[in-house]
């Protein structure tokens, strides 16, 4: 619901805040529209065959499982991702193009979400070989 909120307020600052004629501003509201629920579709209500539905990860090489049909398919954290108290914001490269999921720490097992935070906050500092820990994962869906 939060995200539909804030959908109609940016179109209601578009709307009655920017100097543009009507036609131009109706046209920013949709294109907004359609980017935004696209995205709130497979990130947040993890429908569609692009939706990550779990993450696995072992010494920093991640795994997402995507879709209806669960495809692993291996995935690098890619910058952009970031924590914001109990949802995580991961953005995930992989061969077929970037992911985005919202994962909401409320909704896992806690120590599997406190080892992803610990995951997104050492990738800043990560070190390319240095070993890791076994394979955890967050699931079943995300």
């Amino acid at each position: 619901m939060a995200w539909l909120l804030w959908l109609a307020a940016a179109c209601a600052v578009v709307l009655f805040a920017v100097a543009l004629p009507l036609l131009a501003r109706i046209a920013i509201c949709f294109a907004l529209a359609a980017a935004n629920l696209r995205s709130v579709d497979a990130c947040v209500l993890l429908r569609g065959r692009k939706a990550v539905r779990a993450i696995s990860w072992e010494q920093g090489e991640f795994t997402v499982l995507l879709g209806a049909t669960r495809t692993p398919v291996p995935a690098l954290l890619a910058p952009g991702s970031f924590r914001l108290g109990w949802l995580v914001v991961l953005r995930l490269q992989t061969s077929g193009g970037l992911r985005a999921v919202l994962i909401d720490g409320a909704r896992q097992e806690k120590s599997a979400f406190r080892l992803l935070c610990r995951r997104l906050k050492g990738a800043k500092t990560a070190v390319p070989g240095a070993p890791g820990s076994a394979t955890v994962t967050i699931g079943p869906e995300v």
